[in-house]
């Protein structure tokens, strides 16, 4: 089987599967290492990595990589992990918009905002990941729900699901919180 870079490069460019794999399994790990030493987050650094390879995929035909493929995937990984530190503060601000929503109807005293933010941050990153990733891009990056059903190749009813089952382990989360 071909193992240099290049011929991995070359064959995946032809739309060798095997290849793509090869190439993932021989850098995904590294990737994700990169990642997480600046995100400071493993699962945030595996879907980092696993866009890039995703949109590497989907991009084969057009790309060169200079001096290598391997260096070109470690500054585009960097370049996606600062752009989530970034946007993280903004996804704070969202989570807290979001527990507004939540917790409207309930009382609470005001002491408890912060802890309660910590909290709702701390739960949607333990949301399943399918789940999560369908209820940020839907309610935190905003995109309407065909947005988020085409971009992922499901449903729009399993998008709708997907974010009702969000919010409903939400609740339960900042009701066991708050009482």
């Amino acid at each position: 089987m071909k193992n240099t870079e290049k011929d991995l490069i070359l064959a995946i460019k032809n739309g060798d599967t095997n290849a793509f794999k090869s190439l993932f399994f021989k850098y995904s790990e590294k990737l994700c290492i990169w990642s997480f030493n600046i995100t400071n987050n493993y699962s945030v650094a595996e879907d980092i990595v696993q866009d890039f390879f995703i949109w590497y995929w989907l991009n084969k035909q057009n790309l060169n990589f200079n001096p290598s493929f391997l260096s070109y995937a470690y500054r585009a990984v960097y370049n996606s992990s600062l752009n989530y530190l970034r946007d993280s503060s903004k996804y704070i601000h969202d989570c807290e918009l979001i527990i507004k929503d939540i917790v409207e109807e309930t009382t609470y005293h005001e002491d408890d905002t912060e802890e309660l933010k910590k909290s709702m941050v701390k739960a949607i990153d333990e949301l399943p990941e399918r789940c999560k990733k369908i209820f940020v891009m839907a309610t935190i990056e905003k995109k309407k729900y065909t947005e988020v059903a085409n971009q992922l190749g499901i449903s729009v009813n399993t998008v709708k699901v997907q974010v009702s089952k969000a919010y409903r382990i939400l609740r339960e989360k900042i009701c066991m919180i708050l009482f």
